[in-house]
């Protein structure tokens, strides 16, 4: 049987068996078209990459620690291409349809990983997150997605699309499967405890709808949690926007840094759209490169103060609003990808850990809110989440 080119890479592997029993014995999984698996071409969703590439060599150590640990794979899946975008629309491939909202973009770069979950053609999915890569088609696909702390995954044999951001994440529909695959994933097995705090900063506040605002403070009043207000970030002078900027400096220059070559060679082989971000990469000077670092690494400390001083988590809206329609015109989803990165930014810069809630039953579509945290309070999350959201499983 033919599977969905949207969805499914035709180069393989099709399928990949359980190298042992373990933990996620009977569940199946698929990866992100980033991940190599020895004796297959890796496509980073563009067929020019796939035929100037060679056969890996290696396979990813998350890859085969889900295997080792019973898990059998499902298949390779479609990434946005190069991995540049967070719309889960794909020249070449075409647009995966959105299970949650069939009219409307599922999501991306990791387009695939989301809608095969939510198909549930499997139980769980890797993908990569650069500028919130996972935590956006989990969103608009109604799944929980994990951002974890920067560096915590290891990425080795994966395309890298910009060093500074770039981390692997998992997708699934439960938490506790969650819990599993991050587990085997990081080689860390520790319960988390749940932070009965959690602080709304006023910039995140004024995008959420009232829907979704009501939504979140009744998880709270329920699960006896407290919810904090404040101007963080006004109070240091950041915008949104501002930060969306900051963040796409550093990784358009980490990506011209690492890609210039073939990108160079090969530019009419890529979308349009990406082809426009790609250009105004290449204006951005090392001087704005360095000093974009150094307003990230004081954003970054400042952050992580706030967390440690009032022992919260974050709580931000992951998304502007429900996954924008297909057929929104490319000026507006211009505009809306902005305002959507100075949210996903926030985590971006500060290389912190962030999981997706999703909220059942919202007007404007599926979407939610996300927990935001300290370097390696994964599991922390993961138990806050777990207790905060448990009203959306009953």
């Amino acid at each position: 049987m033919s599977r969905d080119a949207r969805v499914y890479c035709q180069q393989g592997p099709q399928f990949l068996p359980a190298t042992a029993q373990g933990v996620l014995s009977g569940t199946h999984f698929v990866f992100k078209d980033l991940f190599d698996v020895a004796g297959f071409v890796t496509g980073a969703g563009n067929p020019t990459w796939l035929t100037t590439h060679e056969k890996a060599t290696h396979t990813s150590p998350l890859i085969s620690a889900l295997l080792e640990a019973g898990a059998e794979c499902s298949g390779r899946v479609q990434t946005d291409e190069l991995a540049y975008s967070l719309n889960g629309q794909n020249v070449h491939y075409g647009t995966p349809v959105n299970p949650a909202a069939a009219d409307c973009i599922p999501g991306g770069s990791s387009s695939g990983s989301a809608v095969a979950v939510a198909n549930g053609d499997c139980e769980f999915s890797i993908g990569t997150d650069t500028g919130g890569s996972v935590r956006v088609p989990a969103s608009y696909c109604g799944l929980y997605g994990l951002r974890p702390t920067l560096g915590s995954l290891d990425l080795s044999h994966a395309f890298e699309l910009a060093k500074s951001f770039d981390t692997a994440g998992i997708f699934t529909r439960d938490l506790g499967l969650m819990r599993q695959v991050w587990s085997i994933l990081s080689g860390r097995d520790k319960s988390g405890v749940e932070c009965k705090t959690l602080y709304l900063d006023g910039q995140c506040k004024a995008i959420m709808s009232e829907p979704r605002l009501v939504r979140l403070q009744q998880w709270c009043e329920q699960n006896g949690f407290t919810l904090l207000e404040g101007d963080f970030l006004a109070d240091l002078g950041w915008s949104l926007t501002e930060l969306s900027l900051l963040f796409r400096t550093i990784q358009g220059f980490d990506i011209i840094r690492e890609h210039d070559v073939w990108l160079s060679e090969h530019v009419n082989s890529i979308d349009p759209a990406i082809g426009e971000r790609v250009a105004w990469a290449r204006t951005i000077t090392r001087e704005q490169y360095h000093h974009a670092r150094e307003e990230q690494t004081g954003l970054m400390q400042k952050l992580v103060c706030h967390l440690q001083k009032n022992q919260c988590l974050w709580a931000i809206p992951t998304t502007p609003s429900g996954p924008p329609s297909l057929t929104m015109p490319a000026v507006e989803l211009a505009v809306y990808r902005s305002q959507l990165m100075g949210l996903t930014s926030i985590a971006g810069l500060s290389g912190l850990p962030q999981l997706h809630l999703p909220m059942n039953k919202l007007l404007e579509g599926p979407c939610g809110v996300s927990l935001m945290g300290q370097p390696d309070q994964e599991e922390d999350l993961l138990a806050t989440g777990d207790k905060l959201s448990q009203g959306e499983r009953e």
